[in-house]
Order: C-alpha cells, then structure tokens, then sequence
C-alpha cells in the first residue's frame, strides 16, 4: 500500500481541502475490509472510523441547514439532512468529485449497485470520521460544506425518502410512527444483509439491506405500499 495509496491521499487531500497529519489514520479510511489485505484489527478501525464519520456528518449537515434555512420546520430540515446524508447522494458525489478514484475497492464492487453504493458511502463517512480526529469538528464540517457546496441548497426539490414519508403518511392518519427493529445480521462481517421489521398500525413488514438504514427504508417502503393497498382496500 505504498506509492499507490500515498499518490491516492495526494489526491482526496486535494478534493477535500485538508492535508492530514496522521496519514495511517487516512490510510485506514480508503481501504475497505474487503479487499482482502486488511487484517481484523485494521478493518474494526475502519467500522469505528465509518461509525463516527456518519454521526460528524450528520451533525455537520443539520447544523449548516439549521443556519441556513431558519424558515424551515423540524420536518423540513429532517427530510434535507436525509436526502444530504443518503446512500444515493454520497455515491453522487464521490463520483462526481472523483473521490472514488482515491479509495482502496474491489472491483467486483461495481459489479452490485447495492454493493458499490453501501461500500462508497461507507468509506466517505471513514473518511470523514478520520478528518474528525486529526483535527476538529469545526474543520470537519468546513470540508463537509465544501464537498456538498450548492447542492445543500437544492435538495427541496429532492424527493422524500421512504421512512419520512411513511412518517408523515401515518400522521396524515393520525396514528402512530412506526417501529423498527433489527431482527438479525446475516453473512460476513465485510458484506452483511440487515433484516430490519417495521411495525405500524397493527400490520408488520421486513426490510433487507447491506446496511442497516438501507434496510430500514426497504421496510418503510414496503410497509408504505402495504399501508396504501389497505387503504384502497377499505
């Protein structure tokens, strides 16, 4: 991993604006467990570095919208940071910024959509993460603003996820949010299908995912369409 991931680095550092001081934290980040050449200890660090770079970015997107839309309602900054923090923004983006150019990947990951969007994704918010701990949140979230630059602006236009429209089709009811629950993780630590339930108004669907949101948003679009069959229905 050395001239490779070294001219790699050079690259995303470019992208992102910021220069890291620990580059085997960065190194980390742009490796994925499955490549095959990461060991168990390496490729934790990889689920811890995805873990917190997924909680910097949620926080930094809220805040920028907080801040910069202050006519919005809870509900209306909810459905911006999910359209922002989604799988399919992300994969978007990094192609479009050639971030995903900068990442250690199998190549049988383009072969899945669902793979390569999970796998991408993931590896942004590592990224993201290690930014984090080699510096500061506040630099963190400038990165955040310049990788997401206008596009923060335009996602009104952007359709609802599946979870926020359940939401709000079960308040339009007036009955309760739905419950999710995570009923088990199948396959390899590095390729996992999440089977997530979700619960609503006496009915019950599940989801399936490679990772466990994109298995919540099968089951709140499943259990959407079950909701308006019934309906129809009645």
């Amino acid at each position: 991993m050395d001239v490779c991931v070294s001219e790699d680095i050079v690259a995303l550092e470019n992208i992102l604006g910021y220069k890291f001081k620990n580059l085997q934290l960065i190194s980390l980040a742009v490796s994925h467990p499955s490549i095959g050449k990461v060991n168990k200890i390496s490729a934790k660090s990889f689920e811890r570095l995805e873990f917190l770079g997924d909680r910097v970015l949620g926080l930094a997107i809220s805040s920028i919208l907080y801040e910069k839309f202050p006519q919005d309602s809870e509900g209306d900054l909810a459905t911006r940071t999910a359209v922002l923090g989604g799988t399919d923004f992300i994969i978007t983006l990094c192609k479009k910024k050639k971030i995903i150019d900068c990442f250690l990947i199998p190549k049988s990951f383009f072969l899945s959509q669902s793979k390569s969007s999970s796998a991408i994704a993931d590896m942004l918010e590592a990224v993201l993460g290690s930014v984090f701990l080699d510096s500061n949140f506040e630099t963190a979230r400038a990165v955040i603003a310049k990788l997401w630059g206008r596009d923060i602006a335009k996602t009104e236009h952007k359709k609802k996820d599946y979870k926020t429209q359940l939401q709000e089709f079960l308040q339009s009811l007036h009955e309760e949010l739905p419950a999710y629950e995570l009923i088990e993780t199948i396959g390899k630590p590095h390729d996992p299908t999440f089977k997530i339930e979700a619960k609503a108004v006496g009915l019950s669907v599940i989801g399936l995912g490679n990772s466990r949101k994109n298995a919540e948003r099968d089951a709140a679009e499943k259990m959407l369409k079950k909701l308006k069959e019934e309906q129809a229905l009645n």
